[in-house]
């Protein structure tokens, strides 16, 4: 790739860790690097070489940069992009403008599975060559590049990056699933729909488009399609208890430590990004028998006088929520809750299985979860600490306490990590306080 930005004026606005590796690189291309961030106290504790700190933006001072790149979290409605825009300059996402340096590039993108998909996948690839799981799972795709340039850099694209990456261009292409979320963001749930589609709109007769044909999900260009299923024949397909690949038969179900129909799908598809690039079936085989879900998507903490204690904070919508519960064969302690994002939790009230015993509702949503509840005992707490608190209160042996929200966590956590940690240090502290007494 050709370095356009080289002795340019860039203008990265966000300072977050995608902000900051994209500092880094633009550093690398030698290009002239300016920093703002609307959080001014933020923007001041920003340390990165070689770059200047914008403190005060106008029409003016944008006018004067050839090129913005916007971390995930500047909307499109941001203002000083509307200026930008107005302007003619070009903006970035962050993954768009690190792709552009990266040779080998796999994208995946949808509503839920991701991260799970993403790393089942680098784990593959890994077997048959060098691969990185990046992108919105922490590890931004800027710093990928610069730390493993060589490597294929498996990229969890969130419908966010997608908003700026109007030439994003991936070698291979797929949406796990699409649902409601992120509705306050993106407006409709049909632009969230259009910004998850886009992920296609740049592919080439030369470029693969991975297809779930048990979805309504299709790419509008000419591509390789490699397709999967459950319910149809494809590429790879289910047949009497094992996953076939063509006419190689894979995996028994039994084998996947993946539990629940959604992780059959999020396996699936790895599966279909591997045959790609060649990896042997025994190297596939491998993996999905080793591999378990990721950090807090139904994460098993432990267990303590019979009550086990699960984290799905990753879990920050409906369907989410939903893939989680159904996996579960036990008597359920719920633990709902966190930022508002205009959803409908009507629709997963009347989708909970009844073995739901009790509902705790917490965080920003809590009233609104207690009015749209129509069908379950529901308690309202301020929140995750006392909604613990209550759970291990009521609970019996072998009755399951899940935190799976169903929510951002932002009104009380800086993100689903540090909500997610927060669960498992009460259950910690719950198991020390038994053994003490």
């Amino acid at each position: 790739m050709k370095n356009n930005f080289k002795h340019k004026n860039v203008l990265v606005y966000g300072v977050s860790i995608s902000g900051e590796w994209a500092s880094r690189l633009l550093n690398k291309l030698k290009a002239n690097v300016y920093i703002y961030d609307d959080d001014k106290g933020r923007l001041n504790k920003a340390k990165i070489k070689n770059a200047y700190l914008i403190h005060e933006l106008n029409e003016m001072l944008i006018g004067q940069f050839d090129f913005l790149v916007v971390s995930p979290s500047i909307p499109l409605d941001n203002p000083y992009l509307m200026i930008a825009k107005r302007l003619n300059k070009r903006i970035y996402s962050e993954v768009e403008f690190a792709s552009l340096f990266s040779r080998n590039l796999v994208a995946i993108t949808g509503t839920n599975g991701k991260t799970t998909t993403v790393e089942l996948t680098a784990k593959m690839l890994s077997k048959k060559c060098k691969a990185v799981a990046c992108g919105n799972n922490g590890y931004p795709l800027s710093r990928a590049v610069i730390e493993n340039k060589r490597a294929v850099h498996v990229v969890e694209v969130s419908s966010f990056m997608l908003e700026h990456s109007s030439s994003f261009n991936p070698h291979i292409a797929t949406i796990t699933n699409i649902a409601p979320d992120h509705i306050i963001r993106h407006k409709t749930m049909d632009e969230y729909t259009q910004l998850k589609f886009s992920i296609f709109k740049n592919l080439t007769i030369k470029d693969y488009a991975v297809i779930n044909l048990d979805l309504d999900i299709r790419p509008s260009r000419d591509c390789i399609c490699i397709t999967y299923s459950q319910k149809h024949m494809a590429d790879i397909y289910l047949k009497n208890g094992y996953i076939y690949l063509r006419e190689n038969r894979l995996i028994a179900l039994n084998e996947l430590k993946l539990k629940g129909e959604h992780n059959i799908y999020n396996a699936m598809c790895a599966i279909a990004i591997a045959y790609i690039y060649k990896v042997p079936l025994n190297k596939m085989r491998e993996v999905l028998r080793e591999y378990n879900s990721a950090e807090f998507r139904a994460q098993v903490v432990g267990k303590i006088n019979d009550i086990t204690f699960i984290n799905d904070s990753k879990s920050t919508n409906i369907a989410s929520t939903l893939a989680c519960v159904n996996s579960l064969n036990t008597s359920i302690i719920l633990l709902l809750g966190g930022q508002e994002k205009g959803l409908d939790y009507s629709e997963l009230f009347k989708s909970l299985p009844k073995r739901i015993k009790q509902v705790v509702a917490f965080g920003e949503i809590a009233d609104k979860l207690v009015m749209q509840n129509t069908d379950f005992k529901i308690e309202k707490v301020d929140d995750l600490n006392s909604a613990f608190e209550f759970a291990v209160n009521i609970a019996n042996p072998l009755d399951a306490i899940v935190l799976s929200p169903a929510s951002a966590s932002y009104d009380q956590f800086l993100n689903y990590i540090e909500r997610g940690k927060a669960f498992n240090n009460l259950v910690h502290e719950y198991e020390k306080n038994r053994q003490n007494r």
